[in-house]
């Protein structure tokens, strides 16, 4: 974690205009679905910085206190006991310091072994690894006895403990590291990002199905005669959370940064390890010391996501990694990754697009303290609000509704003459709308009302179409002599009431086009989509209306060219306007 005047925990933040210039174009093409709400599962939690499931079938979600607890929580339920309490063996008075992380065996439901990491009571607190096992008589308690220590790092400083523990695909245990605390790694002549004589700064990478651990063959620096032996990557500042796909086996790093970016790593599924993330020479894109002009170090991975503080921290200060979705709750949400700031509390998502770019999108700013996300054994995700709140990532079910146009609003209005601009004569009961032009070149509008009021007081609206029905053409074809047919959206009326009047026609400031419509009916309908930034024009709480036109005012032509829609009044196939929405 980050030092800082709160307890930073780390979180997920995302670009911002630090970004390069490839990366920030394809952001603006990332699609992530409208309706991601966060539902609220359990409060009450004391300092909460990671969950886990234990893999072994029962549902179970392992909440981790960053005081020293392990709750059980079974579906909206904590179990009144804790599954462990290690309180009395751990430091916590560094922010940055207590339980830290937890990782079930892959074999646990026969082994009944899991992991944790902790800062010890030693004089500024160690890093410890340990094992331990669940208890013989009751499933939803872990044996205290049962610890065994398998590795101890001394820290030189109280923060940057990391404490991420995963199980990769290969079976592995992969446990990250931080730098050694304090600020700008200032330890020895390169850091201990880059010095591979330390474990520090680095992610390791260690077969623990014995006791004590060995070291896989295959690591990276295996055979070297200097570097640990254990690391599988380096040149990490504080790889807080990681995880690994869990269709993939991809790795998503969430490495938090000095004072100015966060940065989110990847690795590859079938890596063969030994990537440099760049820490200290880089935090992020950006040069760190040396400050300008730097060299990137051999080995050199390159973030696939940058975001910059912003001023006062505004857009985040420390990034928190997160998961891939594999859930089957909400399949829009497959293959996104969800990564989050502990600061800012901004949720971001992060995928590929179809040219193979990493884009990152803003989902929402959630007003947490994203301490932490977790992924239960479904695959469904959560975030871990440090305030005591376990919150799940999920999709509001989208509604339509089908509303048809007022009879006794609808109409249309003539033209007083030639470009005037001014409404005329209006018709508020034919069974058709008309648009076009007269013989005299007199524009003809129409006008939809649609009775909206019944839509949800918090509905979110994520797509609308307006529909109408051809009925007859007259003269010439409106659509080639002028010019595309369009929809005007009232905010939500034209002239103060829904009532058809004459200053309808030309109510036009603060009205803009919102819906164009295609020239190529489908079995005589006309459709158009609405652009998002009318949405909010549609009442929630009575009439909308919509103006249809030609936007060519007049084409001089001195010929009726117009088209005749059937209206509210007819007795079938009205005009419909068509919501798409949910409720958050």
């Amino acid at each position: 974690m980050r030092t800082t005047n709160v307890i930073v925990v780390c979180l997920l933040v995302l670009l911002a205009a630090s970004l390069t210039t490839s990366t920030f174009a394809a952001q603006a093409q990332a699609s992530i679905p409208p309706n991601i709400i966060l539902q609220p599962v359990i409060s009450g939690l004391t300092e909460p910085v990671f969950a886990a499931p234990a893999g072994d079938g029962s549902g179970r979600l392992f909440i981790v206190q960053k005081t020293g607890q392990i709750l059980v929580l079974k579906g909206t339920s904590l179990n009144a006991a804790p599954f462990l309490d290690i309180s009395s063996i751990i430091k916590t008075t560094g922010n940055e310091q207590g339980l830290l992380g937890l990782a079930f065996d892959p074999n646990y439901a026969t082994n009944g072994y899991f992991y944790i990491v902790y800062t010890d009571q030693s004089t500024v607190g160690d890093d410890v690894l340990a094992r331990y096992k669940v208890s013989t008589g009751n499933p939803d308690v872990a044996d205290f006895s049962s610890a065994q220590i398998l590795l101890t790092v001394s820290e030189p400083e109280e923060n940057h403990n990391g404490g991420m523990l995963a199980f990769g695909p290969d079976g592995y245990l992969y446990f990250g590291l931080g730098d050694g605390g304090g600020g700008g790694d200032n330890h020895g002549t390169i850091g201990n990002g880059q010095d591979k004589t330390t474990l520090l700064g680095k992610i390791l990478r260690l077969d623990v199905s014995t006791v004590p651990y060995t070291v896989p063959p295959t690591n990276p620096f295996y055979s070297s005669a200097t570097a640990k032996k254990e690391i599988w990557a380096y040149g990490v500042r504080n790889p807080w959370r990681f995880s690994f796909d869990k269709s993939t086996g991809d790795l998503y790093i969430g490495d938090v940064g000095q004072d100015t970016q966060e940065e989110i790593d990847f690795q590859a599924s079938g890596s063969a390890g030994g990537q440099n993330y760049g820490w200290r020479i880089r935090e992020g894109n950006l040069c760190y010391n040396p400050p300008t002009g730097c060299v990137s170090p051999s080995g050199y991975v390159a973030p696939v996501a940058v975001y910059n503080h912003g001023a006062n921290d505004s857009i985040g200060c420390a990034v928190t990694g997160g998961y891939v979705y594999r859930g089957s709750a909400f399949p829009d949400l497959a293959g996104v990754y969800f990564y989050g700031d502990y600061c800012s509390g901004k949720l971001w998502e992060l995928s590929k697009n179809a040219s193979n770019q990493w884009v990152t999108k803003l989902v929402k700013s959630t007003g947490y303290n994203i301490s932490s996300f977790a992924q239960d054994e479904q695959g469904e995700l959560y975030i871990l609000d440090y305030g005591g709140q376990l919150i799940r990532i999920a999709q509001a079910p989208t509604v339509t509704a089908t509303f048809t146009s007022s009879p006794s609003l609808d109409g249309y209005i003539i033209e007083t003459s030639e470009t005037s601009g001014l409404g005329g004569i209006i018709n508020a009961t034919s069974p058709l709308l008309t648009v076009g032009d007269t013989a005299a070149n007199q524009q003809i509008r129409t006008v939809l009302s649609f009775y909206t009021g019944s839509l949800p007081d918090n509905a979110v609206i994520t797509s609308a179409r307006l529909r109408v029905k051809k009925h007859s053409l007259t003269g010439g074809d409106p659509f080639a002599s002028l010019g595309p047919l369009v929809a005007d959206v009232g905010t939500p009326v034209f002239s103060g009431n829904a009532v058809l009047q004459s200053s309808d026609f030309q109510a036009l400031a603060g009205y803009n086009s919102g819906a164009r419509f295609s020239n190529l009916p489908v079995a005589d309908w006309y459709s158009a989509a609405l652009t998002p930034l009318s949405f909010s024009k549609i009442s929630l709480t009575g009439n909308t209306q919509f103006r249809l036109r030609f936007t060519l005012g007049d084409n001089g032509n001195r010929a009726t060219d117009r088209i005749d829609f059937l209206s509210g009044n007819a007795v079938a196939d009205k005009p419909q306007l068509i919501i798409s929405y949910y409720v958050p």
